[in-house]
């Protein structure tokens, strides 16, 4: 295997793991963060399920961010 074929297949490793870890710690994010503030405020479990909502639709886009990267000065 030649040097450049082992580095670009590092880096594809690389960018698999950084999307799945940000869609991941995204995610376990806003559930952590709804369940504090349901135990802060007693409005369990409705600040847990929006914020864990909130948290996978943030996963989500920088999930489509990472695969449709912009173009240009936009």
């Amino acid at each position: 295997m030649k040097e450049d074929e082992k580095y670009r297949s590092f880096k594809a490793v690389g960018l698999i793991m950084s999307a799945g870890m940000t869609m991941a710690v995204s995610v376990a994010l806003g559930y952590f963060a709804g369940n504090w503030l349901d135990n802060y405020f007693g409005t369990k479990p409705w600040l847990t399920l929006i914020m864990f909502i909130l948290g996978t639709a943030a996963g989500l886009k920088s999930l489509y961010d990472f695969a449709f990267p912009k173009k240009g000065n936009d």
